[in-house]
């Protein structure tokens, strides 16, 4: 039987611009698992992502942080903007890791939503 790759959840969030988690095969959702990324210091170097790909989720963690609660925040497009940066990361890391995208429970869209992830 084929071991299952462990799943990293792109998922914005507060602190020092995390936005990767590393969640095991034994763990399942809601659980994002471990954070791996953030604006500060990027994806570990073994994952081997690029500095322009961690520049960009850099920039669109910290726009979340400083913006979303402005009533004006265009949640549909920095939603778009995610799952494009996801989809770059899948593309970068190919079949060693499954992806998910993971809207974030601020979005008011999501409000009453329990799971708001999307496989990538």
């Amino acid at each position: 039987m084929p071991n299952t790759p462990s799943t990293i959840c792109i998922m914005a969030d507060f602190g020092m611009g995390p936005y990767a988690w590393l969640r095991d095969p034994e763990q399942s959702p809601p659980l994002v698992g471990s954070n791996i990324a953030d604006s500060v210091s990027g994806f570990p170097e073994e994952y081997n992502v690029s500095s322009a790909l961690e520049v960009d989720f850099a920039s669109w963690v910290t726009e979340f942080e400083r913006d979303y609660e402005n009533p004006e925040f265009d949640w549909e497009n920095w939603n778009k903007v995610g799952i494009s940066l996801t989809q770059r990361l899948k593309a970068e890391i190919g079949d060693r890791f499954l992806l998910e995208y993971h809207y974030p429970f601020e979005d008011p869209r999501f409000a009453n939503v329990k799971r708001t992830e999307i496989r990538i």
